[in-house]
């Protein structure tokens, strides 16, 4: 069987091709939900604190979220603007190019020349790595004829330098300033030093073993304040943002109590995102790598282990909590595909190599055909936008609307000139609206998903089909679906798997017109 050593340059090209599809895959459709700007929750806020940052106030007053992302987007949205004025064009970006920019910066990372240049790296790093092990190993089994000046594996972390040890930390602390359940960083870090000083504790001192641990800690923590200054400047604000958070996950969000993060994230949110078969192969990789690969498992595995207990106790439980442990569950399913194929190699007349291909295409193909089906779901326009165009060409300006799906299940109304009641102007309890006088609004509009977002009371839509007229539906699907996975907690109108009835993004939103009182 060919060694590990070959695997990355004998896999590059479809390496190269996984990134491609993967960055093309990311980026389209940047430009999902808009001009409707709350399709996807919490970008709004984290705009606003960026615009903020570049009006002259560096304290985002806000620690909910560590504040990298709010610099970043400001550096993007100041970089973007420079390009303006050099093109003769209006320097203030509009709420639609503020959205592109910052979607565009998330999704940065998926260009397509420097994650071909990582996976160059990644190659170098493994072979690196493999000669480092062997050199310990080599180190161990000769100590006891070594000299006194023999330090052969203080000599190997030596080669990896110290500042290599800084640079990490650093970035574990940025990844920490970016979301605060990357800290679970530092459990990997711990699982790195513990396997490091049981090999090496009888042929280093103690200085020699702790020096590059303790450098890391420091660095972490300077690549955290360094992005979110203010956690020590303003300590207070950013205590309570932690204590809210804490609160937030323990307690719960919007809509159904779902149950433990512990659990419903092993039965749904994880076998959800990565796709059955590859949820399954990441199990048995698992297996393959804790008797195979002990110390990468070791290291992998605590970090997974660190971040799924900051999460289980909670009951909020947004599928995107999860996500930094899906490309990891793709590395363990990975390995699993390879053992698998050296395994059927042997035993049929078929390079492992073409094997590999077959079965990793057989494990993840129901996943990409996920990932593409929702692309193209994402790339059609809102029933939310078409609701507000619908409306633009058909309300008068004298006329009032009622639009009971609030903030985020909505219409777009931006730009509509119309005499628009709140959320809060119908009282459930008493059938009416409380700022009307008796009135009724000419216009309602009803949406309905399986979402808590914009729930409508049922003496509304009583009211709807005593007092008004059907006069559009803008379906979001065609029928209802129990196949359907939706994060029930999350205001997103479009689920993870199951769109087989999925016509659009949104509500399906009805439009309804007041009847006219008989002459």
């Amino acid at each position: 069987m060919p060694n590990a050593e070959e695997r990355p340059c004998r896999y590059k090209p479809w390496l190269l091709i996984i990134v491609l599809l993967g960055a093309v895959l990311r980026f389209v459709p940047v430009w999902f939900g808009l001009p409707f700007d709350r399709a996807r929750p919490d970008e709004e806020t984290a705009i606003g604190h960026a615009v903020a940052v570049l009006g002259g106030d560096p304290n985002p007053h806000f620690f909910d979220w560590p504040s990298l992302t709010f610099y970043l987007f400001a550096a993007a949205f100041a970089v973007a603007s420079w390009i303006h004025r050099l093109l003769a064009l209006d320097p203030a970006l509009t709420v639609n190019e503020q959205y592109l920019v910052a979607r565009g910066r998330r999704r940065a990372r998926c260009i397509v020349l420097p994650r071909c240049r990582d996976v160059a790296r990644q190659g170098i790093t493994f072979r690196d790595d493999r000669r480092a092990h062997d050199a310990v190993h080599h180190d161990v089994a000769g100590s006891a004829r070594s000299t006194p000046h023999d330090a052969g594996a203080h000599r190997v972390r030596s080669t990896i330098g110290i500042a290599s040890f800084v640079g990490a930390g650093f970035a574990g602390g940025l990844a920490a300033s970016t979301k605060y359940s990357g800290a679970a960083i530092l459990a990997a870090f711990a699982a790195s030093e513990y396997i490091w000083t049981r090999e090496a504790n009888r042929m280093a001192s103690r200085v020699q073993i702790w020096t590059p641990a303790l450098a890391l800690v420091v660095s972490f923590a300077c690549g955290f304040v360094a992005a979110t200054p203010f956690a020590l400047i303003d300590y207070r604000l950013f205590s309570s943002g932690l204590v809210f958070d804490v609160m937030h996950l323990s307690t719960g969000h919007a809509g159904p109590d779902l149950g433990r993060g512990w659990s419903y994230h092993l039965e749904r949110s994880l076998p959800t995102a990565l796709g059955l078969p590859v949820f399954a192969a990441a199990i048995l990789g698992a297996i393959r790598m804790a008797t195979t690969y002990a110390r990468a498992a070791l290291i992998i595995g605590v970090f997974c282990a660190a971040l799924y207990t900051l999460l289980a106790p909670g009951r909020t439980v947004f599928f995107r909590y999860i996500l930094p442990i899906v490309p990891l569950a793709c590395v363990s399913a990975a390995v699993a595909v390879q053992y698998a194929a050296d395994w059927l190699a042997r035993r049929v007349r078929v390079s492992s190599r073409t094997l590999v291909v077959a079965l990793a295409f057989a494990v993840s193909v129901r996943t990409l055909v996920n990932s593409v089906w929702m692309d193209v779901l994402l790339a059609k326009t809102d029933t939310r936008v078409l609701a507000g165009r619908w409306l633009a060409a058909r309300v008068k300006p004298e006329e009032s609307l009622y639009d009971a799906g609030g903030a985020y299940a909505g219409a777009s109304l931006v730009g509509l000139s119309m005499h628009r009641w709140t959320v809060e102007t119908f009282d459930p309890t008493r059938n009416a609206f409380t700022n009307s006088s008796g009135r009724l609004p000419d216009w309602l509009v009803l949406p309905e998903s399986p979402l808590v977002y914009g729930t409508v009371p049922m003496d509304l839509r009583r009211l709807s089909a005593e007092k008004y007229e059907l006069a559009q539906t803008i379906p979001a699907t065609r029928l209802q679906n129990d196949a359907s996975v939706y994060d029930l907690q999350d205001a997103f109108f479009l689920p993870m798997s199951g769109f087989q009835t999925v016509i659009r993004p949104g509500p399906t939103i009805r439009i309804f017109r007041r009847l006219q009182s008989p002459r």
